[in-house]
């Protein structure tokens, strides 16, 4: 079909001619996992700013990440086609990776007939020519924002800085850095996407099988859950979970408030998924709140990428996301122990017991062992492993009881420093009274009995009339006594303080 020359929609080709393009495309990891493309074309004008956040653990720190994907306002924000196009970029760039094993810049791509060609579109339209030029221009005006989130393979750091994909586009007959006249078309990577291809940080996509699925959003799950399965190599749990809102992010799509709607929005790329065997199945759990959580199976073609896969670089960052590092072996104390043992008890398989132990701060484990009793969920030992590596809060009922068990806590603990107190005062006071008496018994007679005439003299009237009635008896009531010690030590305090005796 034909379009007239103001039209923006792509020309397709009338008839198919035979080309031979590679069948696995090498795309880089970061780029897979985080969203570069929005999926909605009615979106695309309105969109200028694609964000993806978490908090997350690194060694004994949380610390929160970012990738944010910002728009030119002039060109506007990347979309299907500009993805499309970036897909022919990576078969470039694979054929050179098998050739030479490295890609240097200018990557020379060919004629925009060829670009066509390998998308599928045709190579004589001037439309299709004019849109692939503003696509790679789009490309290269779009900036990635990375505080902790790309991940540098050959410096083996996350990456904190502000780049693009594509740092310069040459057309032919324009001029070349070395003021040469370009004879093709040039495209410039890039330094940490270059470095990255050229460490191998990068996982094979079947590219028949990504141009047949019919759904976008499929397509991207393709990309996202391809990345993610590797993980569960060697592994007991045999699935893979997601929040709702942190897939939406990654997709990346507009989250729904309802269910009802979420899947809507998902189900016919996850369908696709399942009816073409790259996913066996997949559940949704509402998790007693808005942001459920999407189980995923991996399906027969999965597996069957996994094992065809020849991943030569492991490190860190594929851990998280393909197969994991061959780690040290780590002896734990007998607290980790202990919480391997009760997380084992859970249906915690031993294997990820330890890595959770490794790698996530021990009490939030400790808390979450807990707190797992109050969640609403099936599978509580999936639910609490994706609890303690992504840092969720905990149920409100758990916080309730623990906030109960505190202040009960908190009560014990003020009576036994009330009760600890009143001990030491009591000690202190006897201790004084016993000096007071010392002193008493050092002085001389006399002096003795200036002490109990002053104390007689000073005793209220009560107790002088008590006095003189148990005088006549003979005998003193203990109330009396400790009435007439307690004047009789105020009485040497008095004579200390003024000097008439010494301590």
């Amino acid at each position: 079909m034909k379009k007239s020359k103001n039209s923006k929609e792509i020309v397709k080709k009338e008839e198919s001619k035979e080309i031979s393009l590679p069948k696995t495309i090498n795309s880089e990891v970061n780029l897979l996992v985080f969203p570069f493309f929005i999926l909605d074309k009615r979106r695309r004008k309105e969109r200028t700013k694609v964000e993806y956040k978490e908090i997350v653990k690194r060694g004994n720190e949380k610390i929160g990440i970012l990738w944010q994907v910002t728009s030119n306002s002039e060109y506007g924000y990347p979309g299907l086609f500009d993805r499309e196009v970036h897909k022919a970029i990576e078969q470039i760039i694979s054929e050179i990776l098998r050739k030479n094993g490295k890609v240097k810049n200018p990557l020379s791509l060919g004629s925009l007939y060829s670009l066509c060609r390998r998308m599928g579109i045709s190579e004589a339209a001037g439309e299709n020519y004019r849109m692939i030029k503003k696509a790679l221009e789009r490309i290269r005006a779009t900036t990635i924002k990375s505080v902790g989130t790309f991940y540098s393979k050959e410096g083996k750091q996350w990456v904190d800085d502000n780049f693009s994909l594509y740092d310069r586009i040459v057309f032919k007959g324009k001029e070349l850095p070395n003021s040469e006249t370009a004879d093709n078309n040039y495209l410039f990577l890039g330094s940490w996407y270059l470095q990255n291809l050229n460490s191998f940080y990068i996982k094979p996509i079947d590219y028949d099988y990504f141009k047949s699925l019919k759904s976008k959003i499929a397509s991207r799950l393709y990309e996202i859950l391809g990345v993610k399965f590797y993980g569960l190599r060697n592994k007991k749990e045999n699935f893979i979970c997601y929040k709702y809102s942190k897939l939406c992010q990654l997709l990346p799509v507009t989250p729904h408030e309802y269910i009802s709607l979420a899947k809507q929005q998902l189900n016919p790329g996850n369908n696709e998924l399942r009816d073409t065997g790259f996913i066996s199945k997949y559940d949704w759990s509402e998790n007693g709140n808005k942001d459920w959580l999407i189980y995923y199976w991996p399906g027969k073609r999965a597996k069957e990428e996994m094992r065809r896969a020849k991943i030569k670089i492991i490190d860190s960052r594929i851990e998280e996301y393909l197969l994991g590092s061959k780690e040290k072996v780590k002896i734990f104390s007998k607290k980790q122990a202990d919480l391997v043992d009760k997380l084992v008890k859970l249906n915690v398989s031993k294997v990820t017991a330890e890595d959770i132990i490794k790698n996530n701060d021990q009490e939030v484990i400790e808390k979450w062992i807990e707190a797992i009793h109050y969640a609403n969920a099936d599978d509580k030992a999936a639910y609490l492993v994706k609890a303690i590596r992504e840092n969720w809060q905990v149920p409100e009922e758990y916080l309730r009881g623990e906030e109960d068990k505190r202040q009960k806590e908190e009560q014990e603990k003020a009576k036994v420093s009330r009760e600890k107190l009143k001990e030491e005062e009591n000690k202190r006071r006897q201790e004084e009274n016993e000096k007071l008496e010392r002193i008493y018994n050092s002085l001389d007679s006399l002096q003795q009995e200036e002490i109990r005439i002053e104390v007689e003299n000073r005793l209220p009237d009560f107790w002088k009339v008590q006095l003189n009635k148990e005088k006549f008896k003979g005998k003193t009531s203990k109330l009396l006594e400790a009435a007439i010690e307690e004047k009789k030590r105020e009485i040497i305090r008095n004579w200390i303080k003024e000097g008439k005796i010494k301590r």
